[in-house]
């Protein structure tokens, strides 16, 4: 199901963040009863304009709306700013973390069992903001490097404990 609706681009003054608005309304029409936590917090492919499309969570706003980050490059490629209105159209994500895993890591993960058990032990957030590390690497031998790294820490971190500081090789003896 695809839901499209004008917003305009607001700028959330606490945190420094140009966003969309999403009214409950429009959450609701996503919301099924298999779904947990709160109607607020969902994961959706986001287009602004017809043009900008990339995969985000909505955050609870309060006034039972909630808000989709946009970042300044995204707004730039459709010539928008705060105070402009924008056409939004929403897909539910349901993808499992919101992106695609890189294969270099899938590869990791398939080669060291030890390491994929700590990996799919981590909460979901732990899990998707790992990934997103190894995605930002350009070069396919970085994020080898790096998911190897990665996979090393976590079992060297604490069970059960895991951190992001285990995660970046922080924290460790």
């Amino acid at each position: 199901m695809k839901q499209s609706f004008p917003s305009k681009i607001a700028l959330l003054e606490k945190l420094k963040l140009r966003h969309i608005t999403v009214s409950k309304e429009i959450l609701e029409k996503f919301w099924t009863k298999e779904d947990e936590g709160s109607i607020f917090n969902q994961r959706f492919i986001i287009t602004l304009n017809d043009s900008v499309r990339w995969q985000a969570g909505s955050v609870s706003l309060g006034n039972n709306e909630a808000y989709i980050t946009v970042s300044s490059e995204r707004l730039k490629k459709i010539k928008a700013d705060i105070g402009d209105t924008v056409n939004v159209s929403l897909e539910r994500d349901f993808s499992e973390y919101g992106f695609d895993v890189p294969i270099e890591f899938e590869e990791v993960l398939h080669q060291d069992t030890l390491g994929k058990q700590r990996f799919d032990s981590l909460s979901l957030g732990k899990r998707r903001a790992t990934i997103y590390l190894i995605l930002q690497l350009k070069s396919s031998d970085k994020r080898i490097e790096k998911s190897i790294a990665i996979l090393e820490n976590l079992k060297r971190a604490p069970i059960g404990k895991e951190t992001m500081r285990h995660i970046l090789g922080k924290d460790l003896a």
